[in-house]
Order: structure tokens, then sequence, then C-alpha cells
């Protein structure tokens, strides 16, 4: 997803407003890189994946992740299956909040930019009506170019973040998290309190978020640092805290030597990217279901864009006939952003 933020970064980058901490780097998901122990402290994945809303063909999930710098959530509204009356998405992703070290206090911290802030502050708005609706609705943590990342937390930090993690999903009534390993400053050496960047290192801060709140969904993205999580963490594979690893566009090959554990049923296959472009054809969504996979992800559908009739709609036409055998229904009711 790397490439969406710098079609549009250089012309946002002197308009950004100020953080209500530190500043928000707009960015997007890259590309892709190329565990099941028993722990009464962690619930099974597969429940947490049942208790998902929502019965599609195959009992496949649509992620959309929504900019939120310029798309209204509730936009994904606009789509439901003729037949099944279900809403097109399963799971709206709000790309992103940040995490961000705050050297005044020594601890690393959720920060949101005003857009994100706006849309929790504002969750009657903006986010009940999707969770209304049966769509769970997740918040991204991204790097935002300071010390502090995905893959390099102390197990101590990793613990206290994963408790504000908790601290803010409570809050503001999420759903979960997903977890992407890009634009931090990781140092060399690393400072007191943090490690040296690893897959292992993001694999602590997975488990540990699941074991705060073990009722909530923890996906990550397959590239970087959460590409993959071969050794168990305290005993556990990765299938016992992962509940969806999401490929990177196009990605489609089985992700079960990625992360030991996880079933078929949690892993997002030929990601789509609307802004570019990048569509998944038919044969690649066939695979999804032929091949029992659990789930599909679209980046930046947004009905305002002027794209949208000419590529993002047939292809959300398309994932309604291949991944459900039904019918695209549109309301064509678009929401603008009015923040």
């Amino acid at each position: 997803m790397k490439k969406f933020i710098n079609q549009f970064s250089a012309g946002l980058k002197n308009n950004i407003l100020v953080f209500l901490a530190f500043p928000f780097v707009w960015t997007s998901c890259a590309r892709d890189n190329s565990l099941s122990s028993e722990n009464s402290n962690i619930s099974p994945n597969a429940a947490v994946r049942a208790a998902v809303t929502g019965t599609t063909k195959a009992n496949i999930k649509l992620f959309s992740f929504t900019e939120v710098n310029d798309t209204n959530p509730l936009n994904n509204l606009n789509f439901t299956l003729k037949n099944s009356g279900k809403p097109l998405v399963d799971m709206v992703v709000l790309f992103s909040a940040n995490i961000n070290y705050d050297a005044a206090t020594d601890k690393v911290f959720v920060s949101n930019n005003p857009n994100v802030q706006h849309l929790l502050t504002n969750r009657a708005k903006y986010l009940k009506p999707l969770q209304d609706k049966g769509i769970k609705v997740i918040l991204s943590i991204l790097g935002n170019h300071d010390r502090s990342g995905i893959a390099n937390l102390s197990t101590a930090r990793a613990k206290a973040f994963a408790q504000e993690l908790k601290n803010t999903c409570d809050q503001y009534n999420l759903d979960g998290v997903f977890f992407d390993d890009e634009y931090s400053a990781y140092q060399t050496p690393p400072p007191s309190g943090f490690v040296t960047p690893s897959n292992n290192a993001a694999a602590r801060l997975a488990y540990e978020t699941k074991q705060a709140m073990p009722n909530k969904l923890v996906t990550v993205y397959v590239y970087s640092r959460t590409s993959s999580f071969p050794t168990a963490v305290d005993g556990v594979n990765a299938g016992s805290y992962v509940d969806y690893a999401i490929h990177d566009y196009g990605g489609s090959y089985d992700l079960a030597s990625n992360y030991p554990g996880l079933s078929k049923s949690g892993m997002v296959m030929s990601s789509q990217e609307f802004n570019q472009g990048r569509y998944a054809t038919a044969q690649a969504l066939r695979n999804i279901v032929t091949k029992g996979y659990g789930g599909h992800m679209i980046f930046a559908m947004d009905p305002n864009r002027s794209n949208f009739t000419s590529g993002q709609l047939p292809a959300l036409k398309l994932i309604a006939k291949e991944l459900y055998g039904d019918e695209l229904v549109y309301t064509n009711t678009p929401y603008s952003k009015d923040w």
C-alpha cells in the first residue's frame, strides 16, 4: 500500500494539522515479504473469528481499509448483497493511528491525527452505524518516524502498550487492532527499553495484545517484520494470538508456515488497492473460495473518487459475484468528508 501515500502526501504535507501529541504521517500499507500451543490466558482465535457478525459464502470476510484523512468510513454502508441482505463489507479498518514515544514520560503511546481523533470522538456518528449493521471497526497502528515501532518494544514496553491498546478499544468501543510495521525510525543500538527490530519482537506485541484483550481481534499485515511469526512466544504459536494475517496486494500464497497454527479462515488473500487501480481478477477471487481461505481486502474504496464508476464499482460487483455468489446493491448515496 506504500505507493498510495506517495501520490498524495506531497500535496498534503504542508497542510497536515498539528497532532494531538505527535505529527501523523499519512501512509498506507506496503508490499509483502515473504503458532498451536495451549494457553488458558488466550482465547482460541477460531472462536473470536466465529463471533464476527456476518454469514457469507465460505464465511469469507471482506476487509475495507479506509484512508480516513480524506474518506468518510460511512461509505462502507453503501454496499449490500441482494439475496442475503448483508453488508458487503465485514470489517472496516481505520487507517491509521500511530505508535509514538513520549520522551518526557519515557512511554510509548497511541497517537491520533485530527482525522482519526475526530472519528473516535464522534463514534456515535461515524462508527456506531457501521457496528449496528454488524460491521466490525478495527484501528490500524502504524509507525510514525520516531524510535518506537511495532517491532522493537521490550517485553515490558509491549505489555504496557498492549494495555494502552486495550484502553483505547474499550474507550471507543472498537473491535480490535491491525499492526503495520512501517515508517518507524528504529535506532541502532536500541535505546533503553527497546530491542533490535525483529519479527520476534513484533510477535511479542501481538501476543501481549491478545493477552490484554482476548475477545478483540488482533490482525497483522504480511509485510516487513509482521510478515511471519515462526517462533513461539512463551510457548504459544501465532495461530493462537493472530486472528487474521492480511496479504499485501496480490499476495496469495498460503501463510501456514508464516504463522504456525493459523487456520485458512484467518488468511486474507489477493488484496486490492482501489486508488491505484490494482484490482483482483475473477480467478484470484475464485481461488479464495475454492482453496478455503477466510478473507479478502480492499484499500481506498471511496465513491467520491474519479475512478469509482469505471474501476471500483465493477471490482465490488465482481467481489459480490465471485466470493458470495450474490449481486451487489449500491445505494448511490456517497458520504463526503464532513469534518
